[in-house]
């Protein structure tokens, strides 16, 4: 099988984007607002209730999420894709990580919406709530790590990707920084920008080894 063959479609990548989109609307509207609550009076972790090794670990999670261990894991990683030779693909992962954080970023200002005050935050905020930026950014950039430097058992690391993404995000809850929606708006805006760098990649990987083909001679970039 040619490997374009598993390049991800425009539309898949668009209907991970928009799902975003649509969740953000719906919790604009309150729609689920009760749901959310529920679920948030439940999973929330309190100072005092709560054993205080869990409120350790759930920030020691969250703190993993955070910019500046995000871009320590970026460099490494695009290190590894220079260092096999695949410049693109180191490229596109030094610019997807900050793309999806800085996309985020506008949503939350377009939606406006804010923190939950359901019990006192466990961790220090500083932006607006929807979509979460943890929960984007650890998809965006622990999934498209794999998808571009595709080690040996890729299903087995892909698993592990969206596992520690899902872990990282739920964080979030816990800590009651973040209301579920945002969480899962979040990971949806983070796969489809994984998407888009694997899909980049790929289309320009195809094209350099097409025009290497026609023109031998030419040493391929």
């Amino acid at each position: 099988m040619k490997r374009s063959a598993s390049r991800p479609g425009i539309a898949v990548i668009a209907t991970f984007l928009g799902l975003t989109i649509a969740i953000g609307w719906l919790a604009t509207f309150g729609i689920g607002h009760r749901a959310e609550l529920a679920i948030l009076k439940t999973l929330a972790f309190r100072e005092g209730v709560t054993s205080d090794l869990l409120i350790l670990v759930a920030q020691w999670v969250s703190w993993v999420g955070d910019t500046a261990q995000r871009t320590l894991e970026v460099i490494l990683f695009a290190g590894w894709l220079l260092w096999r030779r695949r410049n693109i693909a180191a490229l596109v992962m030094l610019v997807i990580s900050p793309l999806t954080g800085a996309t985020s970023s506008l949503l939350k200002e377009a939606f406006g919406r804010a923190r939950p005050e359901i019990v006192p935050h466990l961790d220090l905020v500083t932006s607006l709530s929807y979509p979460s930026g943890h929960a984007a950014n650890a998809m965006a950039t622990l999934v498209l790590a794999v998808l571009l430097i595709n080690p040996v058992r890729r299903s087995y690391w892909l698993a592990v990707a969206i596992l520690s993404a899902i872990i990282i995000g739920g964080s979030r809850i816990v800590l009651a920084v973040h209301w579920p929606s945002d969480v899962l708006g979040g990971w949806f805006w983070g796969a489809g920008f994984a998407l888009l760098g694997l899909w980049i990649v790929e289309k320009q990987e195809a094209l350099s080894k097409s025009e290497a083909n026609a023109n031998p001679d030419v040493p391929a970039p």
